[in-house]
């Protein structure tokens, strides 16, 4: 946990991110950031090559990149913020491996790079292109986890889009923050990544 804030482990990460099952996340992530639709390049982090990557079959869905993320460069629980550690501590008391699993954002764009900025609904509108061709690039998928309101409420206009349903399960947001002013969410948290597991096992995982 939080292992990438060893300066020696993230250039080994790094250096990683042409690995078959990662490539074409990367060249992905590549592509995004020199995206103009939205006006200009953009900030956004690299798959983490611990992942599943193009073999994930449960997919986290989060709420944008915090500032470690923009430190890291990579969207991973091994950042070095609480979020992230409450995160590998849930995926390892649920049971799910690393590499069965993908962290990402409803808003894969930067926008907290000097300190925590909730996106608004019409930037998390303007991802769901982005999240329907990660969803194209990901074949062995069988459930999708919606971290957070605003994850859940983004899925919204990805999933009438969708060539084909696909499972979801709501997932309450690890910060320590959430977690700290309703003691219940991180139960609800490993129910919610269990019912993943279970799911993605029953489809076929």
């Amino acid at each position: 946990m939080q292992s990438l804030a060893d300066p020696c482990v993230l250039a080994a990460r790094h250096a990683r991110l042409q690995e078959p099952h990662i490539a074409p996340l990367t060249a992905f992530a590549a592509r995004l950031r020199e995206s103009e639709v939205l006006g200009g390049r953009l900030d956004l982090p690299n798959f983490d090559p611990e992942s599943g990557g193009i073999h994930t079959e449960i997919l986290l869905l989060l709420e944008s990149p915090g500032p470690k993320v923009a430190q890291t460069g990579f969207a991973s629980p091994d950042n070095p913020d609480r979020t992230a550690e409450n995160l590998s501590c849930l995926l390892k008391l649920a049971g799910i491996g690393r590499r069965r699993c993908l962290v990402w954002n409803i808003l894969p764009w930067q926008l907290s790079a000097g300190g925590v900025v909730t996106p608004t609904a019409s930037q998390v509108r303007a991802a769901t292109p982005a999240t329907l061709e990660l969803l194209t690039l990901l074949p062995a998928l069988r459930v999708v986890v919606l971290v957070g309101g605003k994850a859940q409420g983004g899925w919204q206009f990805v999933s009438p889009e969708l060539p084909r349903p696909l499972p979801t399960v709501n997932c309450p947001h690890p910060s320590p923050r959430y977690f700290a002013t309703d003691p219940q969410a991180p139960v609800r948290a490993l129910s919610a990544l269990v019912e993943a597991r279970l799911l993605a096992r029953n489809s076929g995982g």
